[in-house]
């Protein structure tokens, strides 16, 4: 047999190549020889100091630029593309301490841990900031005492670790507004943060078409004045719309879907709110669609209510009127407890079957809400694991009593205000048939195997 030819020195090439390729590799990698992010960006403070009031400042968007930096005149910054400023140092990536500042079409990544601190923090009055792009392991956009700003089309995502969520805790807002008047935030995306839009001691708020999703509250108002609240979605959070101790606030053809992986989730949740409109939303497939508590003295109209596990859910509120809304296929339509002077009046309740004599379209017998399980459940929560047991009707007649405060609709509507919800995939409806068809199929199997072979 033939040995294999071998060129003589070859083995030493080879590892003197080894030798150098590893050489290579830790060179190319040793401090020094390339710069970390930080240190290649180019320092903003510098640029900023250096733009006339007035002026404007554009940043290359191929560039790197190192904050934080302060902006303490009316200029504008934007980007020919989309400018990076990336933050390692304990203040925000950029304060604005002018009043008429313009931030247009940058990206901001903060990259520090703590939810107080913002990327960005507003103390000025009548910026404008627009097509942002911020991520951040804290906050995004901060407004302290700062008023008539605009916050447009900006994306804000909380940074994750690993691709998983980090917890509510550790995360902060989106975009936060603490005793900072009339400023309009709208066609904004929020994600992976804290609260998505959150609004505190801060009147006449116009928060609108703004995506929030992922989130512990989508959108979240705390003892502020006429916010208006319009257009939004939320999805996946918590808590779609949360509204507390507020006085004439409007919340308007908003959608609020899919707020049902935690055991408190709701599409609209009011505590404390008083003399408001609630008009035109969807809340579809939450938790509880709708919940009150402590509330009073708000017109909730046209309001489509879908595939909740319960519909609406109401807890020491009085004088509220709820008017031409739909409750549609939800486990439970409404529950109401020491609740007082409701008027409910025109609704479409899906599982109702009135009795039409003159022809008008509503019902002449009215639709009673029995809050016996919600009664029985506040104080005992573990009886919430007989829901929907088929002894609870029967316990429910047994103690049925007074129903003069019961929730009523007098004056139903038989059919739904809405057009038909055509949102259905089409693919739905071939899974349903072909399920069907495979349980048909079974069932004549069993009636061939158990009952025809055996006669």
């Amino acid at each position: 047999m033939k040995k294999a030819f071998r060129r003589p020195g070859g083995g030493w090439r080879r590892t003197a190549r080894a030798i150098g390729l590893v050489g290579f590799l830790f060179a190319a990698c040793a401090p020094g020889t390339q710069g970390s992010a930080a240190e290649e960006a180019i320092p903003l403070q510098p640029l900023i100091d250096g733009t006339p009031s007035g002026g404007t400042l554009v940043l290359a968007g191929d560039r790197p630029y190192a904050g934080p930096a302060v902006i303490d005149k009316p200029i504008s910054v934007r980007s020919d593309g989309e400018a990076r400023i990336v933050n390692d140092e304990d203040e925000p990536a950029l304060t604005l301490r002018a009043d008429g500042i313009r931030l247009d079409r940058l990206s901001v990544t903060d990259r520090r841990a703590d939810p107080k601190k913002p990327a960005i923090l507003v103390q000025s009055d009548r910026n404008r900031l627009e097509d942002l792009r911020v991520e951040t392991r804290g906050g995004g956009i901060y407004l302290r005492e700062a008023n008539d700003n605009d916050i447009l089309n900006s994306r804000i995502e909380g940074l994750r670790m690993n691709g998983a969520n980090t917890a509510y805790s550790k995360r902060g807002n989106g975009i936060d507004l603490m005793k900072a008047n009339r400023n309009r935030i709208e066609g904004n995306t929020l994600s992976y943060v804290h609260d998505g839009v959150y609004v505190e001691s801060s009147n006449e708020a116009v928060v609108q078409n703004n995506q929030a999703f992922d989130s512990r509250y989508g959108y979240h108002f705390m003892f502020s004045g006429k916010p208006l609240l319009r257009n939004n979605t939320g999805s996946r959070n918590v808590t779609g719309g949360m509204i507390m101790g507020v006085e004439g606030a409007m919340v308007e053809g908003n959608r609020f879907d899919k707020q049902n992986e935690n055991v408190h989730s709701q599409g609209i949740l009011l505590f404390d709110v008083h003399r408001s409109e609630i008009v035109r939303n969807r809340v579809e497939g939450n938790r509880v669609g709708i919940y009150m508590e402590g509330a009073t003295e708000n017109a909730l109209a046209e309001n489509e209510v879908v595939r909740n596990f319960i519909g609406m859910q109401m807890i020491r509120s009085a004088g509220n009127t709820f008017r031409d809304g739909a409750f549609v296929a939800n486990v439970i339509q409404a529950q109401s407890v020491d609740s007082k002077d409701n008027a409910l009046e025109g609704n479409y309740w899906d599982d109702f079957r009135g009795l039409d004599t003159d022809g008008d379209g509503f019902s002449d017998l009215t639709y009673e809400i029995d809050p016996f399980f919600l009664g029985l459940t506040e104080d005992i929560e573990a009886y919430q694991a007989f829901f929907q047991s088929p002894g609870l009707p029967f316990l429910a007649q047994m103690f049925r009593a007074d129903t003069t405060n019961w929730l009523k609709d007098t004056r139903p509507l038989l059919a739904s205000p809405f057009a038909p919800d055509e949102r259905q995939p089409e693919g739905n409806r071939w899974f349903m048939l072909a399920a069907c068809a495979a349980l048909f199929a079974s069932s004549l199997a069993i009636i061939y195997r158990w009952g025809y072979r055996k006669s």
